[in-house]
């Protein structure tokens, strides 16, 4: 993950990971990403032709499912993947992560990325661990990705997208000192 070979954005953020060592010689996913389907908001006009309350009704049981999703999916994620990570940056390439876990260089890793609340927002990937530096008295571990699929990828680099966006409207609308 050299510099100069980067060919993705990179954010500094704080998210929480799951971890879990792979197996040496052998990257095999345990974790399956939720694959939503499309997503196909009503037409205005099949909204306006709904009962009153019924189009907010149904957003309303589907941000229920989505939050009973996401309690499932932290139970499931804490026993497959024990390892609790704090990833510090992001990149569609790599990230880099603390843990109270001693890994090794060159050590293959799979990891679980909360991008968002929700279970839309798990990002799954497995990587190698290419270097450690001492930041802040901590170990901070750099991965770079292996085996991630595309569906996986797009959503973290969705979520560094959204991250910059956030970014330049806090500057653009910051107070002038």
């Amino acid at each position: 993950m050299a510099i100069a070979d980067r060919a993705y954005a990179r954010i500094e953020t704080t998210l929480k990971g799951y971890a879990r060592i792979l197996p040496m010689g052998r990257i095999t996913t345990l974790f399956s990403c939720f694959q939503p389907g499309p997503s196909s908001p009503l037409s205005d006009g099949t909204q306006a032709s709904l009962p009153d309350g019924l189009f907010q009704h149904l957003r309303n049981m589907d941000e229920k499912l989505d939050a009973v999703l996401t309690i499932l999916n932290q139970q499931s994620l804490q026993e497959d993947f024990p390892i609790v990570t704090l990833v510090h940056d992001i990149s569609g390439a790599g990230l880099r992560f603390t843990s109270d876990w001693d890994f090794q260089v060159g050590q293959a890793v799979e990891m679980v990325v909360a991008l968002r609340g929700q279970a839309r927002g798990l990002a799954g990937t497995t990587g190698i661990v290419v270097r450690v530096d001492e930041h802040h008295g901590q170990r901070l571990w750099a991965m770079e990705f292996q085996e991630i699929r595309d569906a996986e990828r797009e959503k973290i680099i969705q979520y560094v997208v959204d991250r910059q966006r956030e970014q330049l409207r806090e500057r653009h609308f910051a107070p002038e000192s």
